[in-house]
């Protein structure tokens, strides 16, 4: 994979994660050498937390810059994005969890169990309540410090990453594992 698709999937992946003013929200970003390596004396840092912070960095100009956000906003945007993203984050675990029981059942054929894949529905219908519950608790928040025009371009800034990573996953040539299937 070359560094330009590195760049771009950790960039989306920075803003999904919430990591949007993390490092960068004061600019306080350790800086490279000229080299590109890290600085001497301080403890060798592997190449992706140098790139992991220079797309934090990033992230947070471009998050301000096209949706229009001050710094206060920014570190309000920050927390709110943390604590709603490990929300978000067990959700994606569970429903993983359901989808492979899911396949399994599936794979098994005339042997699956059928109470099995009759909780895995139930579950996963369960997590997409929950998806949308939490959907909704971040919107309201995100109205606290941010006007209707700044969180409908904070939505379309999102909604603009999650097509890059899904357009990039999709690229991966190890995309075609059961992990990628179509039941999702």
């Amino acid at each position: 994979m070359n560094l330009r698709r590195v760049l771009a999937g950790g960039f989306a992946v920075a803003l999904l994660a919430g990591g949007v003013a993390d490092a960068g929200a004061q600019g306080r970003v350790p800086a490279p050498d000229r080299a590109g390596s890290p600085r001497r004396g301080q403890a060798t840092a592997p190449r992706r937390q140098q790139l992991e912070q220079q797309l934090r960095r990033r992230m947070w100009n471009v998050t301000r810059e096209k949706v229009g956000l001050t710094d206060a906003q920014m570190s309000k945007l920050t927390q709110t994005s943390q604590r709603f993203d490990a929300r978000r984050r067990a959700v994606n675990q569970q429903e993983r969890a359901q989808r492979e029981v899911l396949r399994t059942q599936i794979l098994a054929g005339d042997k699956a169990d059928q109470s099995r894949i009759a909780a895995a529905l139930d579950r996963l219908q369960q997590l997409q309540r929950e998806r949308l519950d939490v959907q909704s608790q971040e919107q309201a928040e995100l109205a606290t410090f941010m006007s209707p025009l700044q969180r409908a371009r904070y939505v379309a800034l999102q909604e603009q990453v999650r097509r890059r990573v899904e357009s990039l996953r999709r690229q991966r040539p190890d995309s075609a594992r059961l992990g990628d299937s179509p039941i999702r």
